[in-house]
């Protein structure tokens, strides 16, 4: 799950960036590729603009070395705007990053300050065309704040230093700064708004983000325990076999499927041998260390469709879907077997344990497991009367 904390999230009041570092990279990151796309169009947009105004140029100056050397420093200008617009979509990043499009912008300074020089009588037009640019390079251009304002500074004091230069009065520098500083401010406001804006919606995103993993999160949490107590609901915590609850449930939908398909089914009882002894002997922890052996010895011979529950104490009810009485008993002799081979270390000792096993078969006049377990009990019986460690017939009478 993603930490997020409230103060990862503060935003500068001046750069309009969050003060955290790593959440401004996080930021850059995920718009990076939208503010590309936006920047390289604004930048084709202005080196449109810059070539259409050449036309204005010639009217101006017509086939004169002015001419020729404002169009020097605009087409050099529009080369400058294009190939970045170009290698934006390679290089995302520089978009946020923000020092290529700060180069760019300042880059283009030298043509507006060529005209003063070329043009004397366009210093009026001259200052409304700086106004312009400074206020669309707040927020036409995506920058970073802070590059933008350098881009601002830069163009406030060539401006204020042509104006020194041709001789303004310091009246005359007053309204130039005056005049100047009305789309500073304007434009620092809207990309201050802006900036601020987008990095509040990213805020709202990644904690909404958050909600939702840890939402998720106790979703799965809720799943996983829900299935842990389904299983302990129908598992015998101490063997891992099926419970009654989950063996009865199992038997009545082999049940149901024998009648409907006419499958075999048949179903046996398992009585550990002497078990009363070893507890006895040895403790009961022992013997539950005893009767979890017994579980994982028992499911050895077993297929995967065949079912293995605890019937309480040391017995245990075995079900043997599409399966014949034949079969069952062939399927029993084989646990029986398994379980024999077994042992269980108690202080060096080795102790075997055995099992009586007794298998019926499902018959028409069945009606639901009980009648299945009456039988096999009554064979169990007997199979300990004839002296245990056997797997007994109970055939359905």
């Amino acid at each position: 799950m993603v930490d997020i904390k409230i103060n990862n999230f503060a935003i500068s009041r001046w750069r309009a960036e969050f003060v955290d570092p790593a959440m401004e990279r996080a930021y850059h990151l995920h718009v990076e590729a939208d503010v590309a796309q936006f920047l390289a169009r604004a930048l084709k947009l202005w080196a449109l603009l810059l070539t259409v105004f050449a036309w204005a140029d010639w009217l101006q100056l017509g086939n004169s070395p002015g001419f020729y050397i404002l169009s020097g420093l605009r087409m050099a200008h529009v080369c400058l705007l294009l190939c970045l617009a170009f290698v934006l979509p390679l290089k995302p990043h520089w978009a946020t990053w923000g020092w290529p499009v700060t180069i760019v912008a300042i880059a283009g300074y030298p043509l507006f300050f060529a005209y003063p020089y070329i043009m004397p009588d366009t210093g009026t037009m001259g200052l409304a065309i700086m106004m312009m640019m400074l206020l669309s390079v707040y927020v036409f251009v995506p920058n970073r704040l802070g590059l933008t304002n350098l881009v601002a500074l830069i163009g406030f004091a060539m401006v204020i230093l042509n104006s020194i230069i041709a001789g303004a009065t310091l009246s005359q520098l007053i309204l130039v700064t005056i005049v100047l500083a009305w789309p500073v401010s304007i434009g620092y406001a809207a990309a201050h708004r802006i900036n601020t804006g987008n990095r509040k919606a990213f805020r709202a995103l990644r904690l909404a983000e958050n909600t939702n993993l840890e939402l998720e999160e106790e979703m799965t949490r809720r799943k996983t325990l829900e299935v842990e107590l389904q299983r302990q609901a129908l598992t015998d915590p101490l063997t891992g076999l099926s419970n009654r609850r989950q063996y009865e449930l199992l038997f009545r939908r082999e049940l149901e499927r024998h009648r409907r398909h006419g499958t075999r089914l048949a179903m046996g009882m398992i009585d550990l041998d002497h078990f009363k002894r070893i507890n006895d002997e040895h403790g009961h922890e022992f013997g539950d260390q005893v009767l979890r052996t017994v579980a994982e010895t028992l499911q050895e011979p077993l297929r995967s469709c065949d079912i293995l529950g605890r019937f309480g104490g040391e017995e245990f009810i075995l079900i043997l879907p599409e399966a014949s009485l034949q079969q069952g008993i062939e399927v029993a002799e084989r646990m029986r077997k398994a379980l024999r081979s077994a042992a269980v270390i108690k202080d060096g000792k080795t102790i075997h344990i055995t099992a009586t096993f007794a298998i019926t078969e499902v018959c028409d006049k069945d009606e639901n497991i009980s009648d299945l377990i009456r039988r096999a009990d009554e064979a169990l019986y007997q199979g300990k009367r004839d002296g245990r460690d056997r797997v007994m017939e109970a055939a359905a009478a």
